[in-house]
């Protein structure tokens, strides 16, 4: 499922595991005609450069820690990322093939097969959107066919991610994957691949994972739901608890107007509410993030969204977002007919096939 961040981009460098620097040297073929490759890297502060291309030809030395990540790119859009492991590498970026240290051309070939799932993925997002433009049963068709297959990728991603990181515990380029990744992983599958018996554990670039694994505890599986009040479209005050925790499963949907891929996800809340609502008394509850009223009520209107809608307009700084560890949208979390949480982040066909898991059909 694609989401959208608190912050409007991750830093794509990384910081030192030791003190102690080490020289590197990194030669390179860009594309011709490319007039610059750029690289950094990020401590405690963000680092950039830039070297001229000599033809096709690039090289870039210095003294960095051990176990720095350090990427380069070009401004025809190839990106490529090293580790700084003390050998010489050279890069191509024509190819994202990367040649030195074993671990460096492992890393390299990741990247080359994760970037052709993010084109792929890319691809099925637009075609999405496209089918999206008008609602013909045709268009109805291939948009739910397109989700499954977005949904497949997304999981093969998460897969192959948490299979690198488990074959690489030994060292520090799991913390990478991690960083720009997280957002894959439940709190079962982080809290394992957050493993402080790992030699990437104690990396910085392992920051964010902790964090969000420290969100995600806010909302895993079993604890008791966290009240809220916030005010609802006719701007009464309204708790949570109106809903939560009173003999029926309620589905607190954390999504905003500009948000793209929430507007993509919520065709399926619609037709789980339409399918268990009236049979079942499944309840959904709708927490924006929007923070202009007007956004919000066009909207839900657009969207058909029929279940109570709750917001403190107020973002991210939402006093909802904070409670429930939220730092990405959509986001929700399932709640059992007593009030406690049954799963959280449930998407596309994961959403469908819990409540037919619960419900029977």
């Amino acid at each position: 499922m694609k989401r959208l961040f608190t912050l409007t981009a991750i830093v794509l460098a990384a910081s030192c595991m030791y003190a102690q620097g080490v020289d590197y040297v990194i030669s390179g073929t860009a594309p011709k005609g490319s007039t610059m490759a750029y690289y950094w890297v990020n401590a405690n502060s963000s680092q950039r450069d830039s070297v001229a291309v000599n033809g096709d030809k690039f090289e870039i030395k210095g003294n960095l820690p051990l176990n720095a990540f350090i990427t380069l790119a070009t401004d025809k859009g190839q990106v490529v990322t090293v580790l700084n492991d003390r050998t010489p590498l050279t890069v191509n970026l024509n190819n994202g093939t990367v040649t030195g240290s074993p671990k460096n051309v492992q890393f390299g070939d990741f990247q080359k097969q994760q970037t052709k799932n993010g084109k792929k993925s890319k691809e099925l997002y637009e075609d999405w959107k496209e089918a999206s433009q008008q609602e013909t049963i045709e268009n109805l068709t291939k948009k739910k066919t397109l989700e499954k297959q977005m949904a497949a990728l997304d999981k093969k991603n998460a897969d192959d991610i948490k299979t690198f990181c488990q074959n690489n515990a030994d060292n520090a380029l799991p913390a990478y994957l991690l960083n720009q990744n997280f957002y894959y992983f439940d709190y079962n599958e982080l809290k394992q691949l957050c493993d402080a018996g790992t030699a990437y554990y104690s990396h910085p670039l392992m920051a964010r994972p902790k964090e969000q694994l420290n969100a995600l505890a806010k909302r895993r599986p079993g604890l008791k739901f966290t009240d809220l009040t916030l005010h609802d479209m006719n701007g009464k005050a309204m708790k949570l608890s109106r809903w939560a925790g009173r003999g029926n499963y309620v589905l607190v949907d954390f999504w905003a107007s500009w948000c793209g891929p929430c507007r993509q996800e919520m065709p399926n809340v619609v037709n789980a509410y339409k399918r268990y609502h009236k049979a079942r008394g499944f309840q959904v509850v709708g927490v924006s993030l929007d923070t202009k009223a007007d956004s919000w009520h066009k909207a839900v209107r657009e969207l058909g969204m029929a279940w109570p809608q709750l917001s403190d307009l107020k973002g991210w700084k939402s006093a909802a977002a904070k409670a429930y560890g939220v730092t990405y949208i959509p986001s929700n979390v399932l709640l059992d007919p007593n009030g406690k949480i049954v799963a959280a982040d449930l998407g596309g066909e994961n959403l469908t096939a819990k409540l037919k898991e619960i419900f029977g059909y």
